[in-house]
């Protein structure tokens, strides 16, 4: 019987994509706002298609785009970095049903919660931001810990803070090793939510997909 119904953030219970396109525009207007409007575009482009949905290393990502671009005068990797990971949170696109699902799954009892890759103050900021905390009995943040995803122990970790098993915990995620292959090797069950970078991508028979997440209540 499953207890607890833990989730990834990105592209799990937010769309991280519709996200990132917000806070690619507050980037432009604060560092490049002269910037014609077509040179603003394919710099954008530049930055999704070489971010790899957020999984990369922030320093080496912008410097990679200052060589690209050229950008003379640039503020410092170390400067971008920082303000990815102190502004994205304020830019969170949460799915509609995010907030039902949840609700609709502590009015059945079960307990609800978010394991989430990260430094603490990005992915802390984002759930603070994103209105889904009253609806959650635990957050835990890889920043904050000696583990991170895939590891079996940060999911072994979040059962036992719950006092549960980890075979009474659905976790439900996008990534199909961080998620997936994480959850199943600490013994939960794991939903695919197939959304953003990895749509489509490692699909497995034996792991139920959704492309809605309030489809989760199917699989309870």
């Amino acid at each position: 019987m499953i207890k607890a119904v833990l989730f990834d953030f990105d592209e799990t219970l937010q769309d991280r994509t519709a996200a990132f396109e917000r806070y690619m525009d507050a980037f432009m207007n604060k560092y490049l706002p002269d910037l014609p409007e077509k040179e603003k575009i394919k710099r954008k482009s530049d930055m999704v298609e070489t971010g790899n949905g957020g999984y990369v290393n922030r320093e080496e990502w912008y410097q990679s785009l200052i060589d690209l671009w050229r950008w003379k005068n640039s503020p410092s990797k170390t400067e971008l970095a920082e303000h990815y990971d102190t502004q994205f949170g304020y830019f969170n696109v949460i799915f509609d049903n995010s907030v039902p699902l949840l609700k609709e799954l502590r009015r059945r009892g079960i307990k609800t919660g978010v394991i989430t890759n990260g430094p603490s103050i990005l992915q802390h900021r984002k759930m603070e931001q994103s209105g889904l905390m009253p609806y959650c009995d635990i957050l835990v943040v890889s920043g904050d810990l000696p583990f991170a995803k895939p590891q079996s122990e940060i999911f072994l970790y979040t059962a036992r803070r719950l006092g549960l098993d980890a075979q009474e915990c659905a976790y439900v995620g996008d990534h199909p090793i961080n998620d997936i292959e994480g959850a199943l090797s600490a013994g939960m069950k794991a939903i695919r939510m197939n959304w953003g970078w990895f749509r489509d991508q490692d699909l497995r028979p034996d792991v139920p997909v959704i492309e809605d997440i309030y489809d989760v209540l199917k699989f309870i």
